[in-house]
């Protein structure tokens, strides 16, 4: 996509300067780049992907027999390699020895007794292509016994114990007890909290925050003219049914939600009912549905007497939207297995799957036992939702040794973590166990669903949360950086009957929330990636509220609640929600991942923020952004104001829910009626050349007030 002769007219490139205060997508972000050897995430990608595939394939002759001279068995041996040269080059698989290996593509042809499936390689050459993340030499593996000791100390296993507020010196700043816990930790450290944001920032920010999408100006007006008050506000944004639709395509994120399967060969790749999970979860969201409740229909909703709801079972899509592994039945319950505990705990359970956990007390038994659960459900067929059902006999589970379904080891129960459940547990005794599964999942006295569950949600308030791996709350977890506020908010999650809104409320009304996002050399000195919250966090707008600000500010937006999912690609271009925008697991739309849309592959704890040239090219050239800017100024040439200075005026209360500055207005005045802007590049005729009113639209539609949330 080229950039055409109107797009760098000097005069549009003016506007843009001043406009936009800078490039566009420039701030508040950082350029992709691999996964550091030892990220958090990178880590969970090669205990789940990687460790199983060397140790079912490679291990027997490439471990500490070192055959041929080459050790797989940590990643400073694949970084040495053999005489030939090391086995893989992080951050490039096609340079990789190793890979090139598994393709057949050199000699030795790896494993010798058979090539690798597709879906196997693929996952070599994603996990090379990360930059080869593997536990380092230097971090020990910690003994048996000595993991069941750290145990029992470490902070995510301990009981919820809802502590007292904090004294502060400051008491007239807080509005929330969430305040008490950020303002204790800023005077501790000799901050001081920011000002507060204007009640238009606050607005929009909430708007966007609760609802993915953009204020109105009248709503707005009604806010900062005293018709009603800001708490008021923020109480119907919500009740609004698209906060089910902003928090739901959260939750998505962390179901691995797609409308296909992934890779089968010649089978049906479409999962047709899907999005009825999707639609599941947005009512429930909308509903307040209690938390603890919300979990146990995902896990075992076949299994309860729900009366007065339609489809009940959609909930079970949850565990059955995932990948179908090539229909490999044991990764399909491993990646279930994965949503389900790392998605409700926080604990990376499925890295027991070959061994015994390297870092948390989780036994390969216990692994095996939630196998034998999952093993023992089966999938009805000739329904209209993703369901799940108890088989006609449960399974009775085995260990299969370093994870070979062929190497059968001792028998297990079907029973819940230890860590969690303690030596007395006793086995699941109503069929697969699943119900069991999901009501010990959800038992106050567990620790971790209440703290995991708080942490998300204050993380997307925030941009970061209080726990920097909020889908690994195990032994290597970074310790909350607020750990009372943390326990305050998990208990007073319970209290409350398990209540999301009762968390939100607390947050939205929070004078930390309401602070303003300017820089403060001063405190950033103190503490540069705001881990005390001395200012809120400057957020750009993810995919789907960009594509939705974009359709909204068009008038094009249909805000229709559900429904099956529609191609975004197709054209005419769709209006409705970006949340309803279809998921192809396997050929995912290169504009989802330019703009850094969650992996449908897997559970995905967070998304990261990257600014790549893609990014600004497609918002200068695309067709359906050209389209919408088309949409807005056609719509604003039908209203009553024809002027300049009127068109202009009412384009920023439109786009931007605010009135020009005077010299935003003069600007816009000048470049409307400027001959430079009216007169056609000669490389363009008439026909294509979009007027300069429409340009001028384009202009604000790209700036970043427009695309960034204060």
């Amino acid at each position: 996509m080229g950039i055409t002769n109107w797009q760098t007219n000097r005069t549009v490139a003016c506007a843009l300067l001043i406009l936009a205060a800078g490039p566009a997508l420039s701030s508040g972000a950082r350029a992709a780049e691999p996964a550091a050897a030892s990220s958090p995430e990178g880590l969970e990608y090669f205990e789940a992907n990687i460790r199983p595939l060397l140790a079912n394939h490679c291990l027997e002759c490439h471990g500490e027999d070192k055959q041929g001279g080459l050790q797989l068995d940590s990643r400073a041996a694949m970084l040495t390699g053999s005489e030939s040269g090391p086995s893989i080059v992080p951050g490039k698989p096609d340079d990789s020895r190793l890979i090139r290996a598994v393709r057949y593509e050199s000699e030795p042809k790896m494993p010798p007794d058979g090539k690798l499936a597709a879906e196997e390689i693929a996952k070599f050459e994603h996990w090379i292509s990360l930059g080869a993340p593997a536990p380092g030499d230097d971090t020990p593996v910690p003994k048996p016994e000595d993991r069941a000791a750290q145990s029992r100390t470490h902070w995510a296993f301990q009981p919820i114990a809802k502590p007292s507020l904090p004294a502060v010196q400051n008491s007239a700043w807080p509005k929330s007890p969430v305040d008490n816990f950020i303002l204790a930790r800023l005077e501790a450290a000799g901050l001081t909290p920011s000002t507060p944001a204007d009640p238009r920032t606050i607005y929009r920010r909430a708007s966007f925050d609760v609802t993915g999408l953009p204020p109105k100006m009248a709503d707005i007006d009604r806010v900062t003219s005293g018709e009603i008050t800001l708490d008021r506000a923020l109480e119907e944004l919500l009740a609004s049914p698209h906060y089910g639709e902003r928090w739901g395509r959260h939750w998505l994120d962390i179901a691995r939600y797609a409308d296909s399967k992934g890779y089968l060969f010649t089978e049906d790749r479409n999962y047709p009912h899907a999005y009825k999970y999707r639609d599941w979860v947005v009512k429930a969201l909308n509903h307040d549905l209690p938390y603890d409740e919300f979990l146990i229909r995902q896990i075992a909703a076949d299994r309860l007497p729900i009366e007065g709801e339609d489809s009940p079972l959609a909930a079970m899509g949850f565990l059955t939207v995932g990948r179908r592994f090539l229909n490999n039945p044991h990764d399909i319950i491993d990646d279930r297995i994965d949503v389900l505990t790392r998605g409700t705990m926080g604990l990376t359970v499925t890295c027991a799957r070959c061994h015994d956990h390297k870092y948390d007390p989780i036994p390969t038994k216990d692994y095996y036992s939630l196998y034998g659960v999952l093993a023992s459900s089966v999938e009805p067929k000739d329904m209209d939702v993703m369901s799940l059902a108890e088989a006609e006999q449960p399974v009775t589970p085995v260990v299969f040794v370093r994870g070979n379904p062929g190497n059968r080891g001792e028998e297990v129960p079907r029973q819940f973590l230890s860590i969690v459940a303690g030596e007395a547990r006793q086995p699941f005794q109503q069929g697969s166990g699943r119900l069991e599964l999901a009501q010990a999942i959800v038992d106050p006295a567990n620790p971790l669903t209440a703290r995991v569950i708080v942490n998300r949600i204050w993380m997307y308030y925030f941009k970061q949360p209080l726990v920097d791996t909020p889908s690994d709350f195990g032994l290597r977890s970074a310790p909350p950086t607020h750990p009372e506020l943390l326990d305050f908010l998990a208990a007073t999650l319970i209290e409350n009957n398990w209540s999301l809104k009762s968390i939100h409320r607390l947050i939205l009304s929070s004078a930390a929330y309401q602070q303003a996002s300017f820089n403060r050399p001063d405190a950033a000195k103190l503490d540069p990636e705001n881990r005390l919250v001395w200012r809120m966090n400057r957020k750009r707008l993810d995919f789907e509220s960009m594509r939705d600000a974009l359709l909204a500010a068009s008038g094009q937006l249909d805000a229709a609640v559900g429904g099956p999912a529609v191609d975004l690609m197709a054209q005419p271009w769709p209006t409705r929600r970006t949340l309803y925008g279809r998921i192809d697991r396997q050929n995912l739309p290169n504009l989802f991942r330019t703009f850094d849309f969650a992996s449908p592959d897997t559970h995905s704890p967070r998304r990261y923020t990257t600014t790549v040239p893609q990014q600004a090219l497609y918002l200068l050239n695309n067709p359906f952004v050209r389209e919408q800017a088309k949409h807005l100024a056609a719509r604003q040439e039908s209203a009553t104001a024809t002027e300049p200075a009127a068109k202009v005026e009412r384009l920023y209360e439109v786009a931007l829910a605010r009135k020009p500055t005077g010299q935003e207005l003069e600007l816009g005045k000048s470049f409307l009626t400027s001959e430079d802007a009216n007169q056609a590049p000669p490389a363009e005729t008439p026909a294509d050349r979009p007027s300069a009113w429409e340009r001028y639209v384009q202009v604000v539609l790209l700036s970043n007030e427009f695309m960034f949330v204060d």
